[in-house]
């Protein structure tokens, strides 16, 4: 009787080191097999380093003393979500770049948010070579609340000649330096409680006076824009054109 009893022991205890043996296995099988995906997914996924603001970033600040100071820290992104003008590394040609405005904590540094001199008046920090002009759009014109300071846009105008009803690209690219606000009056003067936005630009000479021109005899549009933008021959749009 005590032999059967021992002999039941024996295989229970077998039984019960094989579960376990076979537990293991299979685990480590499972690991095996899903760190193996990891890294086949790491070799096909090609990234690429960006700079990311870690604190903000006050307009005049050197790059090299950015990074010196911890405001700035390096990135994995994903090489497809990269912009083409997103600033990789911080080096001894770029160093002495100067922030053109105020940069913000995770905001993505960008090549042209940054440059070898620019004319502080004020609080306003102008690219070298270009001027700083202000229009007044409404909301969805200027879309919405999305811009800020650094942001690309594109401008478009909207007018007519004779019977023809058009809209163009004014400006492919430019950069946003200021965005404000300001209370559109009523009629009778007073106060309407409605809102327009004062954008600030960044335009070369030629530039400006087409702006200036347009915001005064025409309707402005800007589109937030990204580095992959291609309008090819850009013509203008009219009502004959419109679904062509």
């Amino acid at each position: 009787m005590k032999l059967k009893v021992r002999s039941k022991m024996k295989k229970s205890t077998a039984q019960l080191v094989a579960i376990i043996l076979l537990s293991v296995l299979s685990g480590l099988s499972i690991y095996t097999y899903t760190s193996g995906v990891e890294s086949r997914l790491r070799s096909t996924q090609q990234t690429t380093a960006v700079l990311i603001a870690l604190k903000q970033i006050p307009i005049g600040t050197a790059l090299g003393s950015a990074i010196n100071q911890g405001y700035i820290e390096e990135k994995q992104f994903p090489h497809d979500s990269v912009p083409t003008q997103a600033m990789p590394a911080v080096n001894a040609t770029n160093s002495d770049l100067v922030a053109l405005q105020t940069l913000q904590p995770g905001q993505l540094l960008l090549q042209t948010n940054f440059g070898v001199s620019a004319a502080n008046t004020g609080a306003l920090v102008i690219p070298d070579g270009q001027l700083a002009v202000t229009v007044s759009l409404s909301d969805p014109a200027r879309v919405a609340s999305f811009l800020q300071p650094g942001s690309e846009i594109t401008i478009f105008v909207t007018g007519q000649n004779g019977n023809i009803k058009f809209t163009q690209v004014l400006i492919s690219r430019t950069q946003v330096l200021a965005v404000g606000s300001q209370v559109l009056p009523s009629p009778d003067g007073s106060s309407s409680g409605n809102t327009s936005a004062l954008i600030t630009v960044a335009v070369s000479p030629i530039q400006a006076k087409r702006l200036v021109h347009a915001s005064q005899t025409l309707s402005l549009y800007f589109g937030l824009r990204t580095a992959g933008v291609d309008f090819g021959t850009s013509a203008p749009v009219t009502d004959d054109s419109l679904f062509n």
